[in-house]
This record gives C-alpha cells, structure tokens and sequence, in this order.
C-alpha cells in the first residue's frame, strides 16, 4: 500500500506545484503591501489567500474523483487495480493520499495567514482596534470571540467528515456506473448524475435528524460536538459504507 500512495502522490505533484505558485504569489503581494504600509492591498492579499483556501478545497475533491474515474477509463487504470494488493488498500491509497495532499495545502496556507496576521499586528496599529470592535460586537449579540472560535473548530471537524464522505460516495457513484455500464461513454455523466441524485437523498435525511441539543453562544466545544452527533454519524456512516461498497465492486464486477 505504500507503494501505491506514493505512486498516487507523485502523479499529483504537477497540479499541486501549480497551487504552491499561485499560493506563493499571492503572499508575496501581501508582503510587498505590508512592507509598503498599504493596508488596502494587505487586505486584499489575505482575502485572496482565504478564497485561495475555499479553490483549493474544490480542487483537492475534484482531483480525487476525477483521478478514479479516469483509472477505470484509461490503460494507467489496469496497472493500478491489478496490482497485487486489495482493491480495498488501493482505494485506501487514493484516499490517504487525498488526506495528505489537503494536509499539506492547509498547513500552508494556515502558517502564512499567521504569519501574516504576525506581521501585520506589529505594522498597523488599527488591528488592536478591530480586534476589540469585533468583540464587543459578538458581546452585544450575547455571544463570546471563544465561543465563535469552538464552534468554527466544530463545524471544520464535521466538515472533514462530510469532505472525505462526498468523495467515497463519488467513488460509489463512479464505481456503480462503471459495473453496470461497462465501456459505454455516457457512464462518465450518469455517475455525476447518480452522485447527485446520492447526495441530495443523504441531505435531506441529514436536515431530517434532530441535534441532541441546542447549544447556547458560549457552548463549548465537546458542547457543540455532542449537538451534531446525529449528524456526524450519518456522514462516517455512508463514508464507510461507500467505502466498502466501491472496494467490493471494484474487486468482483468492474471489468477493466
């Protein structure tokens, strides 16, 4: 299975140079506006790199689709799936390697935002400011800046989980299509097709289930966790399940 991740991580190192330079030219504009004291282009520059975050997340779930799909499409596929490993630990590599990949994207952009913040806190000295407005704001609205801060920390783990889930169902989708359409063309747009279908049905069961409370503004963060537990079961669920169910097809019916 190593083998396998690092054959899956070299065969992304192209599309993630790409997203290194563009991350890297964005941070050298957020530099040379910092050290110019331009705060207009210092904003513009994190505001960038935030957005910058948002594309990358697309681009790590469509990259890892759209690298299974044209596994089983094309001659690379048949030397991917015939190695003698199970398609378990072969779709399990993909995975690993979808995981390390986004690791290494966030690392990344989340030193150089705070490094950036480090720095623009000691170069203008407005952000104290709004740092104390932003406060007293949350305040007047009964809630706390830590309060915000565990419940973002919450809803990135959970998103986590919905990540990795939405590309297994993709997975799912791709694998199910390619069982019972074989070699026809069409199959590429019947998978998105089903995936959609897949993932609309698991959202409306999802916005169905009741939170196990109502945390109040200042919950803490096991607080907001134990809320979205339901939920949170729901995606692991259907993760592993899509899981297994694309290993298994892919071992016993997918004709490649």
């Amino acid at each position: 299975m190593l083998k396998m991740l690092k054959y899956e991580f070299r065969r992304g190192i192209f599309p993630l140079l790409i997203v290194g330079i563009v991350i890297a030219a964005i941070e050298l504009y957020f530099l040379i506006g910092t050290l110019t004291e331009h705060a207009d282009h210092s904003v513009i520059a994190v505001s960038l790199l935030i957005l910058a975050a948002f594309c990358c997340y697309l681009f790590v779930l469509i990259y890892g689709i759209i690298s299974y799909s044209q596994d089983l499409k094309n001659k690379s596929g048949y030397l991917v799936f015939m190695a003698p490993i199970s398609s378990y630990k072969v779709i399990g590599a993909k995975l690993l390697s979808i995981l390390l990949t986004g690791a290494i994207i966030v690392a990344v952009i989340f030193g150089l935002l705070t490094l950036d913040l480090s720095l623009a806190y000691s170069t203008y000295d407005s952000i104290d400011t709004f740092y104390d407005f932003l406060s007293n704001i949350l305040e007047m609205g009964g809630y706390s800046l830590g309060g915000v801060i565990l419940r973002l920390l919450a809803f990135i783990l959970v998103f986590l989980i919905q990540f990795f889930m939405t590309i297994t169902l993709a997975y799912l989708a791709v694998s199910v299509c390619s069982t019972i359409l074989q070699t026809k063309k069409i199959k590429g747009f019947i998978s998105f097709v089903l995936f959609i279908v897949f993932y609309v049905i698991l959202s409306v069961i999802a916005s169905k289930i009741p939170h196990l409370s109502n945390p109040g503004p200042d919950a803490t963060f096991m607080e907001a966790m134990y809320a979205m537990i339901p939920q949170i079961a729901l995606y692991f669920v259907v993760m592993v399940a899509s899981y297994i169910g694309s290993s298994v097809l892919l071992e016993k019916k997918i004709s490649l």
